[in-house]
């Protein structure tokens, strides 16, 4: 059962129908909670360009796609030292930016928005 609702929420967001594969995510999640399964309901919000939910769903993971997902979402919410604190935690200094060349382009976007605010 747990395949079957996670192939219908990959079916609904590749036909980019996101409140269908947020209601089949949050059912899901309901029945077999695990953090893959939050993680996948926190993209499913992304799609939906709902930030502060993934935000609240991914606060204190420590998965490294869910650290990726939820610098996205305070990235999209204008919490750029939030975003940068996730994907270079200070107290883990040989932590590496998780989910790879993307993780380095949001943390380039970051670094770019902070530049901006703080000398232009």
């Amino acid at each position: 059962m747990e395949t079957l609702l996670t192939e219908s929420v990959q079916n609904s967001l590749g036909h980019f129908m996101y409140h269908n594969a947020i209601f089949m995510c949050e059912r899901l999640c309901a029945e077999f909670p695990s953090k893959t399964n939050m993680q996948l309901l926190a993209g499913c919000y992304l799609h939906n360009q709902q930030a502060y939910a993934a935000y609240h769903l991914l606060k204190g993971t420590s998965m490294a796609q869910s650290r990726y997902l939820f610098a996205l979402s305070c990235f999209q919410m204008d919490l750029l030292t939030e975003a940068e604190t996730t994907l270079c935690p200070p107290n883990e200094p040989t932590a590496e930016v998780p989910n790879g060349a993307a993780g380095h382009y949001l943390l380039g976007l970051i670094y770019r928005f902070i530049f901006y605010i703080l000398f232009i």
